[in-house]
């Protein structure tokens, strides 16, 4: 089996590895990278503050661990690129063939089953697609699925020191860790030793409590900011609430035990359950979100939904404890989406639920094969189902690399990384840059500009001036009459539609270059001017 396993995280890494830097990196992805390298390079942050524990300033609000992580690569890759800010999360992410394995055969002690729930959920395009970006989100993934089987194991100091890791890797899993350890200490329940189940519950509530009580430690601000994302303390929720009191029939004193933030709540909460479990979610749309979905698929082929049915059926049949443990993931993976505002984006949030998921595909195929052994014409049988999933695998990948670079581009920056290219190769010119979001774009610079010291980012970082030789961003201005600038780079973000209009018509002598958006709007990003 070990040899098995070898091959499949050979397997893993090699698909993820073409077109890694096909699309440019998210905000998120690339602060990760650079505060990483700035750590490497300089032993500071991008505002200068040494080896610190909190990230503040950047996207996302402290990535703690990730950022450590990518600086640790940093040291040993040549120079930072999309390609390498990438590489150390698509290898890290391969260690979940193991993990996978070991927690599914650790529970269960089937290999078969073990087998095929890790490889069904790591090359499924919802895993295919997470693992390949530089977000904490793969780390995490790893370190709290690591931290589950340590604690499986009862090894315990291990566990808390890889529960730790996560929580302050990726921030949508904290509201997950204290549902998921008492519902590990619960697969520990033995009624002739309460006494000594007991005290072990106790320790990992402490432990609980301790974590979350360092966060007034370490990220003071970035918990205030998300404890008001929690459903039961939203605004949103509030609006709600008075949304249906304004809108019913019955008196205020029958609407209030109706419609109160409880129920409004539990309403959304039912609602996401529901989302996160919907066929046309798993097997044909995938996530919600362009950013975290793969957009070429669901969360898994759209062949292997038979399958599912199949392990619904093989559950029917028989089924344990052991079953019922793995399959109670789905609905503990879920807490973070159920409990968030943000928490549409299954994807991300409720990553757990795809081991339950993919353990009902891993039934399905084991009963599947029972059948098959049983059925007369296998000769027939065989190539249909290889020529679906031919077919079905070439859809995905055709959509994934040649599809989706078109589509979802923009959403990852893609303008950024042309205004870049544009800068570095005319270094020998001064223009201002108009801009949304100068710090963006001149980060994005930054990123790629191998000529511009990492002190000099710091500095300017800190004072909010961003420039880079000749070019120096400013903010979009309204009250600026851009028709007469000249000799400036002008995002079309910074233009209204008459002024965009009138620097789009492609006779306007006053417009030397356009930099296009790399999608399908035909639009452009930004204009130059003479």
């Amino acid at each position: 089996m070990k040899n098995i396993l070898i091959i499949f995280t050979f397997i893993f890494i090699l698909i993820r590895l073409p077109f890694l830097d096909q699309i440019f990196l998210l905000h998120d992805e690339r602060d990760i990278a650079y505060s990483g390298y700035s750590i490497a390079q300089t032993g500071k942050d991008l505002y200068g503050k040494s080896m610190p524990l909190n990230f503040e300033g950047i996207s996302p609000s402290n990535p703690m661990v990730a950022i450590y992580y990518s600086a640790f690569w940093s040291l040993f890759l040549p120079g930072h690129s999309v390609f390498y800010a990438r590489l150390p999360y698509v290898l890290i992410s391969s260690l979940l063939i193991w993990i996978i394995y070991e927690l599914i055969f650790h529970i269960t002690g089937n290999k078969k089953k073990a087998l095929l729930t890790s490889v069904l959920f790591c090359f499924s395009p919802w895993i295919f697609h997470i693992t390949r970006l530089a977000l904490d989100i793969p780390l995490a993934i790893v370190l709290l699925l690591g931290g589950t089987l340590c604690l499986l194991k009862q090894k315990r100091i291990l566990a808390y020191i890889l529960l730790f890791l996560t929580f302050y890797s990726y921030q949508g899993f904290r509201l997950l860790i204290p549902f998921l350890v008492v519902y590990l200490e619960a697969y520990h329940i033995n009624i002739k030793s309460v006494k000594s189940w007991l005290p072990r519950l106790l320790i990992s509530i402490v432990f609980i409590f301790v974590l979350f009580g360092s966060t007034f430690i370490i990220d003071p601000q970035t918990t205030k900011g998300r404890f008001s994302e929690i459903i039961f303390f939203s605004v949103d929720n509030v609006k709600e609430v008075i949304f249906r009191r304004n809108s019913t029939t019955v008196s205020p004193i029958i609407s209030k035990i109706f419609d109160n933030k409880i129920t409004t709540a539990l309403d959304y909460m039912l609602t996401n359950l529901i989302k996160g479990q919907d066929l046309m979610y798993l097997f044909k749309t995938g996530d919600y979100s362009a950013i975290n979905g793969s957009t070429a698929s669901g969360q898994f082929i759209f062949i292997f939904i038979a399958f599912y049915y199949l392990g619904i059926a093989s559950m029917g049949r028989k089924t344990d404890n052991n079953d019922l443990f793995i399959l109670g993931l789905i609905i503990v993976g879920m807490i973070p989406a159920l409990l968030s505002t943000n928490g549409s984006s299954f994807a991300i949030r409720a990553m757990p639920t795809g081991i339950g998921f993919a353990y009902i595909l891993a039934l399905g195929f084991l009963f599947g094969w029972d059948i098959f052994k049983k059925l007369k014409y296998k000769k027939l049988i065989i190539p249909i189902i290889t020529i679906a999933l031919i077919i079905n695998f070439s859809y995905v990948g055709y959509i994934y690399f040649f599809r989706r670079p078109v589509t979802v581009g923009e959403i990852f920056n893609e303008h950024e990384r042309s205004l870049s290219k544009y800068v570095l190769d005319n270094k020998n010119q001064s223009y201002p840059i108009y801009h949304r979001m100068p710090q963006d774009g001149f980060l994005t610079l930054a990123f790629f500009d191998k000529e511009l010291s990492l002190p000099m980012v710091q500095k300017q970082m800190i004072d909010k001036t961003y420039a880079d030789n000749g070019f120096i961003f400013k903010v979009c201005n309204s009250k600026l009459n851009y028709q007469k600038q000249t000799q400036a780079i002008i995002s079309e973000g910074c233009l209204d539609v008459k002024t965009y209009d009138f620097f789009a018509n492609i006779n306007n002598p006053k417009v030397s270059y356009r930099i296009p958006y790399k999608d399908y709007s035909l639009k452009t990003a930004y204009f130059i001017t003479r």
